[in-house]
């Protein structure tokens, strides 16, 4: 047996007969790129509103209830009772948050249909958003806002009382921006 050279045309020849599919189950891409000129199908993402943790009709998110506001300008404080979270599907909405609450959690969920409704979330004069989403300080009784042509079913923001200054923003769905 000699010192067999294999060339590149071979190699190539080669390698074309060993083309099959991958078998990725159970498997974790992290940080791909996939480049690809021919049509793709993706599946296992979260697709649907219960995928989202939500449900359709009177059923809630994780066990709480919905308090649906449908009015131009919500004062209404009632949804910062425990178990609720607020639903807005109409559009033009400003929510006023009550002034902090050191611990209060509240869930604002808007479920207009896709580029359906704007939605401004306002504190109180002397209140602001701990940290704002250009990860700035924030500003007393600067809003956020969910901006019609962006806004996709489901969006949604959780602040939670941190300090008597302000609320944070623990957890967002969307693209929201800062009141300037």
């Amino acid at each position: 047996m000699g010192n067999r050279r294999m060339g590149l045309k071979r190699m190539e020849a080669l390698l074309e007969a060993v083309d099959r599919d991958l078998d990725l189950a159970n498997s974790t891409l992290t940080n791909c790129t996939i480049t690809t000129n021919q049509a793709c199908t993706f599946s296992g993402f979260l697709a649907t509103a219960n995928d989202k943790g939500f449900s359709a009709g009177p059923a809630a998110i994780s066990g709480l209830t919905p308090v649906v506001m449908t009015t131009a300008t919500v004062a209404d404080t009632s949804f910062v009772t425990a178990g609720k979270y607020v639903q807005v599907s109409t559009d033009a909405q400003t929510i006023t948050l009550p002034s902090v609450v050191i611990g209060a959690s509240i869930i604002i969920v808007c479920t207009a249909a896709d580029a359906g409704a704007l939605l401004t979330i306002s504190p109180q004069a002397g209140d602001k958003f701990l940290c704002d989403f250009g990860n700035a300080g924030g500003t007393d009784n600067k809003d956020i806002i969910l901006a019609k042509v962006t806004q996709k079913q489901y969006d949604y923001v959780h602040l939670v009382g941190m300090s008597a200054d302000g609320w944070a923003i623990v957890d967002k769905r969307g693209t929201w921006t800062d009141e300037t």
